[in-house]
């Protein structure tokens, strides 16, 4: 038979919609009869039952847009749009606070060159000096020890 051949050759999000099917197909036969005859629904208490509950508002949702798809199209073309704008004025923000932040750590920056260039030159000057007195010193040191001798 074909049928057996097509049920090896289905993905998984297919044996999702089958499952589904079987448990919607279900409930309708349990709301003939007058029982609640979930399938699947209730197998494994509240997991399952949370799980088939999404499924089946993702399946109204499927419905909806079969049967509304211009009004729907419309509505999230409106959000889309809106998002659009939300989010070019969320990066203008975002760009601002950056240029800002850029700014103070160029300022940061700046100073912190600045004492270091200060530090740096003050002991420049303190071991020069220094570098001279030594220079004294033992030209001092030598002289003495060579007119001793």
């Amino acid at each position: 038979m074909n049928f057996w051949k097509e049920i090896k050759s289905k993905t998984w999000i297919d044996w999702v919609k089958v499952v589904v099917a079987i448990d919607v197909a279900g409930v309708g036969i349990g709301l003939i009869l007058g029982f609640n005859l979930h399938v699947f629904a209730f197998m494994l208490g509240f997991v399952t039952r949370l799980l088939f509950g999404l499924l089946y508002v993702f399946l109204a949702v499927l419905i909806f847009k079969r049967v509304f798809p211009q009004d729907l199209a419309e509505e999230e073309h409106r959000e889309a749009v809106r998002m659009d704008e939300e989010i070019k004025e969320t990066s203008h923000v975002v760009g601002r606070s950056f240029k800002k932040l850029v700014q103070k750590v160029e300022q940061v920056t700046d100073k912190t060159h600045e004492k270091i260039d200060h530090i740096l030159d003050k002991s420049e000057d303190f071991i020069g000096k220094r570098k001279q007195e030594i220079n004294e010193e033992v030209d001092k040191l030598m002289s003495n020890d060579s007119s001793q001798k």
